[in-house]
This record gives structure tokens, C-alpha cells and sequence, in this order.
């Protein structure tokens, strides 16, 4: 990366030089032949006044050639061509002095140089020329005198060019200490996170890179921020699988251990009370069957292989006949269930099967903390149905209550020993509700209560 970074800044900065120069010497060309041209229009308009004078004042019998031949030696100028230009068409341009090289009596454009006095033009690619008209008198009839003066272009920069080669290396050099150090800077922290995400692919989930700075840019620090929470979210779910992963082996070796007990007794004949052994061995059994189907339930939700019986249904009704079927479980753990239903319906697109799991997932996460009561109650607002399951129990702390209904979440408070103790069950409700396209929420006051919310919405 530094080394494309440094080929692009130094070849960028050298195509922007070369193009400068290039028009640079375009436009030094431009003015200087603006001003030769200029300068030579000048020269020839003088010369042609003068020639046009020195051959009227002519009256003695010395040729007209030879006051030109003194006046170039006295004025000290090459490359000047004299022309006379009869009054009769027919007869050729008398020659005082000849052409400049490359040059014929057409490129003058003589209808524009006798009608305007000048006219100029270019030789070659290096030599311009201007050419200068006076009419005269010689003797009779009028005659024009034209004056060609051609000189080379001055197109050269000079001491400007050398400046300007200087100046376009010390740039050069400029950018590549500038393209260097830029790419130091941009390539370090992207090197540093290229190696933090190969530790953390490597299992090393506690790697984390240096918060950027202020100077550093806005990209590369939300790169740097997006990988620390990434390598956040890997640590915390890999101890949340541990978690889990223990919570679940001692959800099952507690049972196994009960069942294999009194197992042996039975088939030992050790116990006199095979009723009671049997009554353990049945609903250790069960616990293992509703841990198993947590999992199962689970597995198909992660991998959206259950379908949902949506139909419209009455939210109230629904969650009523699931409290009734565990009054007896909660009679039995001495604890007092209430429910409270708004009159008229609640009516909301809802899997009632699905509910019942949904209400009775709640219900025995209650039944887990609750002192002596649990309350459930059933409300609407404009567009939603609510379900609430309220516990007196010693509450969830701050940092867990934002996690309550993520999988593999077990609370730190939780009772030991309790069924479905592996916290499945509100992992559970949360992707049935989603599903449902509702939402969930919890609220508790450590010490005092806790209130599991669900929301759907409601049918008009």
C-alpha cells in the first residue's frame, strides 16, 4: 500500500508539473511571437517611411537601390526585403531588395497589406515577419513601396526554464518525503488492525487496538472502533457459550444423577417406596424432555424452520388460558397469581399456541424469583397490544437487564436447582415475538421487582 500510495502521489504531482511546463512553453511562444510580430510591424513601418521619403526626395539620377543599401547599413537591420509596386498591373514588383528566405510575394497578402499599410505572418516554425506599405511619388505616377522585415522568434524561457526544472525537482522531492510520511501514517494502523483481526481469528478474543486520536482519520478510527467491538462481541459470546455450555451440562447431570439413583435402588430393591421413586424418575424425565425441546425450539428458530399459524386472535383470551393451566404449579410454590384483562377484546395476529409458550415461558421464568406473587396483565394502546409478567423477586441487576432476553443468558442472581435453569426460556420468547413481528422489554428495581413486557401489534 505505501509503496501504489507513493507511485500515485509522486506520479500525479510529476503529470501536473509536465503539463504546467507544457503549457508554459506553449505560452512563451505565443507571446513572443505577439511581440516580434509587434516589434518587426514597428520596424517595417518606420523603414517603409523612410524609404518612401529617401525616394521622393530622390531628384538626382543616383538609383534608388543604393540610398536602401545606406540606409540598412546606417540602421544596422537583416533580413529586409523592398518592393515597389507600379501603378500599372501587368508589370511585375520592382525588386530594391530581396525577400526574406522562404518568403514570396503571395504570403504578404497584398490586397490587406495595401489596404490596411501592414501585414504579418509566420516562417517556419521559428521566424516571423511583418511587411509595411507607403505610398510615393517618383516622377509621375504613384508608386507603393513595401518594406518585409524578418526575425527569429525569442521562444526561449532562459533563466525562467532553469528556475522552473529547480523548483520542479524540489517539488518532486517535497512530495516524496510528504507521500512517505503520509503513507507511514495511513498504513501503520491499518497494518496494526490487519494483525489485531489475526489474533483474534487465531482465538486470541481479548486483542484490542489503541483508540484513535484526533489526528487520526475518520475511516481508519471507525475501523479501529468496529474491530474492538467485534472483538467485544466474540469475547462476550464465547463466555456467554461457556456459560451456557456449563449451565446446560449441570441442567442435565442433575436430573441424570435422580434418575440414575433411584434407578439403582429400584432395580436393587433398596427402597420401600417405589411410588415415590417412580413419581421422581417421571418428572426428572420430564425436566430432561422440556430442556431438550428449549434446545430443539431454539435450533429451528436460528435457522427459521418453524412455521407460524397467524390468525387473529384474542390477546386476552389466549393469555388467560395459559394462567390458568399453571395455577396449580404456582398454588404448589405457595405463590399468588393475578391477572388483569381490559374489558372488550384485545385483538392482535398471533400463533395461540405460540402464545401459550410465549406466556408460559414467563410465567416459569417468574415462578424461578418470585417471593409470593406474579402478575400478569393485558393492556392495548392506539396500535398495540401488551402483555406484562410481573414478579416480586429480588430484581435483575443493571448490567444484566440489557441482556435478559439474549440466549444463553443466565442470570448471576438466579436460584440454583431450578427447572429450565439454563435460560433458554426468554431466548425463546424474544425470537417468537419478533417473529410475530412484536417487541420485548424488561424493567426491574433491584431488591424489589421485575417486569417482562411483550408488544404486537394490535388488529383494528
Amino acid at each position: 500500500m505505501r509503496r501504489r500510495l507513493l507511485t500515485a502521489l509522486v506520479g500525479v504531482v510529476s503529470a501536473a508539473l509536465l503539463v504546467v511546463g507544457i503549457f508554459t512553453v506553449v505560452l512563451v511562444r505565443l507571446a513572443a511571437f505577439d511581440t516580434t510580430v509587434e516589434h518587426l510591424e514597428k520596424s517595417a513601418t518606420t523603414l517603409a517611411a523612410v524609404f518612401g521619403e529617401t525616394i521622393t526626395a530622390d531628384r538626382q539620377r543616383t538609383l534608388p537601390n543604393q540610398n536602401m543599401q545606406k540606409l540598412r547599413r546606417a540602421m544596422d537591420v537583416e533580413n529586409i526585403g523592398v518592393l515597389l509596386i507600379w501603378p500599372q498591373p501587368t508589370m511585375p514588383p520592382g525588386v530594391l531588395a530581396a525577400l526574406p528566405e522562404g518568403l514570396t510575394f503571395a504570403d504578404l497578402n497584398p490586397e490587406l497589406l495595401i489596404s490596411t499599410g501592414t501585414s504579418s505572418g509566420s516562417v517556419g516554425d521559428n521566424n516571423a515577419w511583418a511587411a509595411a506599405a507607403v505610398s510615393t511619388d517618383v516622377r509621375g505616377p504613384s508608386v507603393t513601396v513595401i518594406v518585409v522585415v524578418s526575425s527569429a522568434l525569442s521562444a526561449h524561457i532562459g533563466p525562467s526554464g532553469q528556475w522552473f526544472l529547480v523548483a520542479a525537482v524540489v517539488t518532486i522531492a517535497g512530495v516524496v518525503v510528504v507521500a512517505l510520511r503520509l503513507s507511514r501514517n495511513l498504513a501503520k494502523p491499518l497494518v496494526e488492525v490487519a494483525e489485531a483481526t489475526h489474533r483474534i481469528a487465531d482465538g486470541d478474543l481479548q486483542t484490542r487496538l489503541p483508540a484513535p486520536s484526533r489526528e487520526t482519520p475518520d475511516e481508519i478510527a471507525e475501523l479501529v472502533r468496529a474491530v474492538n467491538a467485534m472483538a467485544e462481541s466474540l469475547e462476550r459470546s464465547r463466555g456467554l457459550e461457556r456459560q451456557f455450555l456449563l449451565s446446560v451440562s449441570h441442567d442435565l447431570r442433575t436430573p441424570m444423577t435422580s434418575i440414575q439413583g433411584y434407578a439403582e435402588a429400584l432395580s436393587d430393591g433398596t427402597i420401600d417406596d417405589a411410588q415415590r421413586a417412580g413419581d421422581v424418575i417421571l418428572g426428572e424425565a420430564r425436566r430432561l424432555d422440556r430442556l431438550i425441546h428449549d434446545l430443539l425450539d431454539l435450533a429451528r428458530l436460528d435457522s427459521r424452520r418453524f412455521k407460524l399459524d397467524l390468525h387473529s386472535a384474542d390477546v386476552g383470551v389466549a393469555t388467560e388460558r395459559t394462567v390458568s393451566a399453571f395455577r396449580p404449579v404456582a398454588s404448589d410454590a405457595e405463590v399468588d397469581l393475578q391477572v388483569s384483562i381490559p374489558p372488550g377484546t384485545a385483538l392482535a395476529r398471533i400463533d395461540t399456541d405460540r402464545w401459550g409458550q410465549i406466556v408460559g415461558n414467563l410465567i416459569e421464568n417468574a415462578l424461578r424469583h418470585a417471593s409470593g406473587h406474579i402478575a400478569i396483565e393485558v393492556s392495548k394502546t392506539p396500535g398495540h397490544v401488551h402483555m406484562s409478567v410481573s414478579d416480586d423477586g429480588p430484581g435483575i441487576a443493571a448490567e444484566d437487564l440489557p441482556h435478559v432476553f439474549e440466549r444463553l443468558y443466565v442470570s448471576k442472581g438466579r436460584p440454583a436447582g431450578q427447572e429450565s435453569g439454563s435460560g433458554l426460556g426468554l431466548a425463546i420468547v424474544r425470537e417468537l415475538v419478533h417473529a410475530m413481528g412484536g417487541t420485548v422489554s424488561a424493567e426491574s428495581v433491584v431488591g424489589e421487582a421485575t417486569k417482562l413486557t411483550i408488544t404486537v401489534p394490535a388488529l383494528s
